[in-house]
């Protein structure tokens, strides 16, 4: 078996991790209920995601393998997510130099990952993401044999992980007390799940008995009935750059050591010259001053887990929730940083029903929700999903597109009531203007505009206005220049469907300030399908 199918071993276990975010969240009690391991993991697979789509479809070279490797540390967040990364270097430093992927070469990834994960964790704690890793490879290679497979091996892989996860809560004491699997270590399993999916198609893999209780919190605000006076203190990470003339002298072994007294959970990975830092500590600026002496910090972020905690109390009894329909997982990111709380999966080509926004408005647990359609096709469904619900007031905001409900949400007060949250979004639809780039699959006339398939279009407000049969960016500046007042626009906002349009996009933006001079031009990356581009004029 070609090397090449780890691309598509990796992009589909990095959907599953995706697909499963929300329910990895919902586990997360380990060492707070801080509910981010599904994004954590989410982050860190992201970064493999966006150098594979710069692979594309040539074969891999020994450096895509390290590229992958730095791109899923630097994109890593979290606990999990660091762990994870340290999990995927030694796995792909394991098949960096081959060119067939057989079982010998694939246990030996296993084993390679396994060992990393574990050796960048000061204090190993069983019962995580490290036990399930090393048990389901060591249960894979204790079932290997001269007729083993590929398949075979992957398959044994993933009912091991399984197997492994379930009994997690009896490695450590605080899932069982909670009642809960770890959620780090369902992870990896959603990992390699998804992995399996790549070399059988029909796969499907039930998770409902590992459907955790989510972590209830009592009145007082603490989780379960217990309450140990623990101070959750500061989530810090950092980047920090080694000067040269440090590096010989610089011990990883000393600085854990020193790390002990500054706090816990301390994941610390060397790359280089690079340096990542994880700590729970309650005095992160010890922490900065301490590395500080190292180098330059490349990155920086703490994080107040005392906050998070008592805001994941309030989310869980809040009075309003906002509930939107979203295409592609950057859009469905971007959404949930601004507030949404239930995401339903849906898109162009893929209207969501009545049923599953039912069941997401159910989900949101709220006494008041605001739904956002996102899809002038979809807002029918938003209405009956209003006649039908029981348990919650539906509030239905009429967007008709992605962009008009990123418009919607960025403006919002989310501690403000459910009245002016949605004053608030009918408010900001007010004079925008969406539009859309996208490949042409039919030739024809439309809107007095003749098309051909393969060309450029772009369509404002549901109607083709410019037609291009160059490119991408020949369309978008064509667009934007057709609209009505652009001149006195005061932002656009890009979203684009792939990493690579998303690059293409930012290094021609300038030219749009031909068009609309004073206006703030941001492009992101959205992930959507059907249109190359999603833009918000205004």
């Amino acid at each position: 078996m070609e090397i090449n199918i780890i691309k598509k071993m990796l992009l589909a276990g990095s959907k599953n991790i995706l697909d499963n975010k929300q329910t990895l969240n919902d586990m997360n009690v380990f060492p707070i209920p801080d509910g981010d391991t599904g994004t954590n993991m989410d982050k860190t697979m992201q970064g493999i995601v966006k150098v594979l789509m710069e692979i594309g479809d040539r074969d891999l070279t020994p450096m895509d393998f390290d590229d992958l490797y730095k791109s899923a540390l630097m994109n890593s967040q979290g606990n999990s997510g660091v762990i994870l990364s340290q999990w995927l270097k030694g796995f792909l430093k394991a098949l960096r130099d081959e060119t067939e992927l057989d079982p010998g070469n694939l246990d030996a990834a296993f084993i390679g990952g396994t060992q990393s994960a574990y050796s960048s964790v000061a204090d190993p704690v069983e019962g995580t993401f490290l036990t399930v890793c090393r048990e389901a490879q060591e249960e894979a290679e204790d079932q290997f044999d001269e007729d083993t497979t590929v398949y075979d091996f992957m398959k044994n892989v993933v009912d091991a992980a399984s197997e492994s996860l379930k009994h997690t809560p009896d490695k450590l004491p605080i899932l069982k007390e909670y009642d809960v699997l770890d959620s780090g270590g369902m992870g990896f399993l959603c990992l390699v799940t998804g992995m399996f999916t790549a070399l059988d198609e029909d796969f499907k893999y039930d998770f409902s008995e590992f459907e955790s209780l989510k972590p209830s919190f009592s009145a007082n605000g603490t989780l379960g009935s217990t309450s140990s006076g623990e101070e959750f203190g500061y989530c810090t990470e950092l980047i920090v750059h080694i000067d040269d003339d440090k590096l010989k002298g610089f011990n990883p072994d000393n600085v854990r050591i020193d790390m002990n007294s500054f706090g816990n959970s301390l994941v610390l990975v060397q790359d280089g010259n690079d340096l990542k830092i994880h700590i729970h500590t309650l005095k992160p600026e010890d922490v900065l001053a301490y590395f500080h002496k190292f180098g330059e910090f490349n990155k920086l972020k703490i994080e107040n887990m005392t906050l998070q905690h008592h805001e994941n109390f309030l989310a869980a009894t809040q009075d309003c929730a906002i509930v939107a329909v979203a295409d592609g997982e950057g859009m469905e990111e971007l959404y949930r940083s601004l507030g949404v709380k239930e995401i339903i999966r849906g898109g162009q080509s893929d209207n969501v029903s009545v049923q599953n926004m039912l069941n997401a408005c159910k989900k949101a647990s709220a006494k008041h929700v605001i739904l956002l359609p996102n899809n002038k096709n979809i807002i029918m469904t938003a209405e009956k999903v209003r006649e039908l619900s029981t348990e919650s007031v539906i509030h239905i905001v009429p967007t008709r597109s992605m962009a008009e409900g990123y418009c919607a949400l960025s403006l919002i007060d989310s501690s403000a009531s459910y009245e002016t949250i949605e004053k608030t979004m009918l408010e900001s639809l007010k004079g925008v203007h969406t539009g859309f780039v996208s490949v042409a699959d039919k030739s024809g006339v439309y809107n007095g505009i003749d098309v051909k398939a393969g060309n450029h279009i772009g369509v404002l407000d549901d109607d083709v206005i410019v037609c291009s049969a160059s490119d991408t960016i020949t369309a978008l500046k064509d667009l934007t220049k057709s609209i009505p007042g652009i001149a006195e626009a005061e932002s656009v906002t890009i979203f684009a469907s792939t990493y690579v349009i998303e690059s293409s996009v930012k290094n021609d933006e300038y030219v749009l300030k031909n068009f609309c001079p004073d206006a703030e031009i941001n492009v992101t990356y959205g992930g959507q399908g059907i249109y190359d581009l999603v833009v918000l004029y205004q």
